[in-house]
């Protein structure tokens, strides 16, 4: 999910900026309005889990790697079996996670 955070945050990402996740199983949506970093704060807070203390600006979740595992639905608020960041710290982990998954 991109969403405008920093001021150089303009409009939506370029095609060179999407290509730098490759990974066919991975889907990427403009969010302007932040709408899915307000659900990521709802869903941590009703299942009580923990989220990452390093990556929210004024109140939106930003800079996470978050990998959920069909048939995760988003209506249902699923349980992300991956969700830390920032980004650039945690490939290793995140890829080791996606190497585990049947």
């Amino acid at each position: 999910m991109w969403e405008p955070i920093l001021a150089t945050d303009w409009g939506s990402p370029s095609g060179s900026t999407l290509a730098r996740i490759p990974d066919s199983r991975a889907r990427q949506f403009w969010d302007p309005k932040h709408l899915v970093a307000q659900q990521l704060s709802r869903i941590a807070k009703e299942k009580a889990q923990a989220e990452p203390a390093c990556c929210v600006n004024k109140g939106n979740h930003w800079d996470e790697a978050i990998l959920y595992v069909p048939p995760a639905k988003w209506g249902e608020g699923p349980t992300p079996v991956f969700w830390s960041g920032p980004v650039v710290k945690v490939i290793p982990r995140l890829e080791s996670t996606l190497r585990e998954l049947p």
